[in-house]
């Protein structure tokens, strides 16, 4: 099976690499011969998706039996406004990114979990997808385009709210003489807390990205059934 990447940022390279791992063959030029591609640009702020898009219009050229995957970090509603507009028949799905820069290659090739959004959860992935997730041998969870797209917005959130707990339970620890250092053994051994115990930026990174995006969220603002505008985009 030829699997086909578009957008050959970090992202799409890690992923590419991973493919290349687990016995794929890849391209990232004849992507009409392949049976899967994946749309691999990187998103550095969802206000701005002329990329995504950009590669987004390239697969509307692709023959109708090629499945295209959005892997790039786009907000809730921006895969199913380009579903509606290619048409019930295109198959098109959204896959959560969790790859992390420290370990990038390594989560790539031995994910924890695959979240694959839908236009509709209850049916059949297309053979040539479901054969590439199966490989790496971890569970796959579907659930509608907008639930995926959050959910890989609510990772970063809770890691980005678990980061700013952690700076203020330190900061509390320095004011009442205790050792946040040795603290953190003790935590981190009940099974309920999280990994991000080392005090540090809670907008690192991506982090940013997605914590903006929920807070405009939660402040009512609808920018998220998303601007980059399908119509407007071909």
């Amino acid at each position: 099976m030829l699997v086909g990447f578009s957008g050959m940022s970090h992202l799409g390279q890690t992923l590419r690499e991973a493919s290349h791992l687990r016995g794929f063959k890849t391209t990232v030029t004849d992507l009409e011969d392949c049976n899967l591609v994946f749309v691999t640009q990187d998103v550095e702020d969802h206000d701005d998706l002329k990329q995504v898009d950009w590669h987004m219009r390239h697969c509307l050229e692709l023959p109708a039996h090629v499945t295209v995957v959005v892997v790039s970090q786009v907000p809730p509603g921006y895969t199913s406004r380009w579903w509606k507009e290619l048409g019930s028949n295109f198959r098109l799905f959204y896959q959560v990114d969790t790859i992390i820069m420290n370990a990038a290659l390594r989560r790539a090739t031995f994910p924890e979990r695959f979240v694959v959004g839908c236009a509709n959860p209850y049916n059949d992935l297309p053979w040539a997808y479901m054969e590439y997730l199966l490989t790496f041998g971890c569970p796959i969870v579907k659930m509608t385009y907008e639930s995926a797209e959050l959910t890989k917005l609510a990772i970063n959130y809770y890691l980005s709210k678990q980061i700013e707990a952690t700076n203020e339970l330190a900061r509390v620890a320095d004011r009442v003489g205790a050792s946040w250092h040795d603290m953190i053994e003790g935590i981190k051994l009940d099974k309920r807390m999280g990994g991000y115990l080392i005090p540090g930026d809670p907008r690192g990174g991506h982090l940013a990205r997605d914590v903006k995006t929920i807070e405009k969220m939660l402040g009512g603002n609808e920018c998220m059934t998303h601007s980059s505008s399908v119509a407007t985009a071909k």
